[in-house]
Formats: structure tokens, C-alpha cells, sequence
């Protein structure tokens, strides 16, 4: 099925390649390759970002946002960042400010639109 990450995740202190590793592992089950091949990396450092993840923050995700959720699917194809895919996707595909991205991401707004406009 069609997959997605809720955005509360991104409330967390990880930053977003970590958290979307540590929801793919914790919350779907998924390994270190299959991770790989969903967001078009290696499974070796994927397996380095749950890791580092763990020891900044163990506790559990917050999953509860229904409002907003990333597609999994984005990443395959991506040639950005992790963070750059998901404001890239935010700003263009859900048509969300800066501001209210920033909110979302628990990130600064000039973050936001300076990650965004590398993706330009």
C-alpha cells in the first residue's frame, strides 16, 4: 500500500534523514536494506543514522498527526537531501508556507527557505 510518514514525527531533536530512518524501523518494521532501497541509499549508513538516532533521542516517534504525512515514495526518486525532499514536497506538492513549514518541522523559518531554494 501506499505508505507515509505523519509530519509530528519531525517534532523530535533528530534530524530528518534519522527520523525518517528511525520511523521506517520502528513503526514499519522494515531492515536496514529494504530502508535502502525505499529512500535509494546504502544500507550501511542507513544502519549508522538509526544508530546515532537511538542515542539522541530513544523515545517513541510521535505518530499522531493525521493532517499532514509524507509519501515514502518521494525519497526513491529524489536527487536532494532527506530534508530538502521533504520541504521541497511540502512547499510545492501541499502548497504549504514557510512559515507553517517551519512550525511542522520544528525548524527555523530562514531553514526552511534556505533549504528550499536549493532545491530550485
Amino acid at each position: 500500500g501506499v505508505e507515509a510518514i505523519p509530519i509530528s514525527v519531525f517534532k523530535c531533536s533528530l534530524a530528518p534523514l534519522e527520523t525518517v530512518v528511525k520511523f521506517l524501523r520502528e513503526e514499519l518494521d522494515y531492515t536496514y536494506n529494504e530502508i535502502g532501497v525505499l529512500l535509494n541509499r546504502n544500507p550501511g549508513p542507513i544502519g549508522v543514522s538509526y544508530r546515532n538516532a537511538l542515542k539522541k533521542f530513544s523515545g517513541k516517534l510521535d505518530v499522531s498527526s493525521t493532517e499532514y504525512s509524507i509519501p515514502i515514495s518521494i525519497f526513491k526518486t529524489s536527487k536532494f537531501s532527506c530534508f530538502e525532499t521533504i520541504v521541497k514536497y511540502m512547499k510545492d506538492e501541499l502548497g504549504l508556507k514557510f512559515a507553517k513549514i517551519a512550525g511542522l518541522l520544528n525548524r527555523n523559518y530562514r531553514t526552511i527557505w534556505t533549504v528550499y531554494k536549493r532545491t530550485r
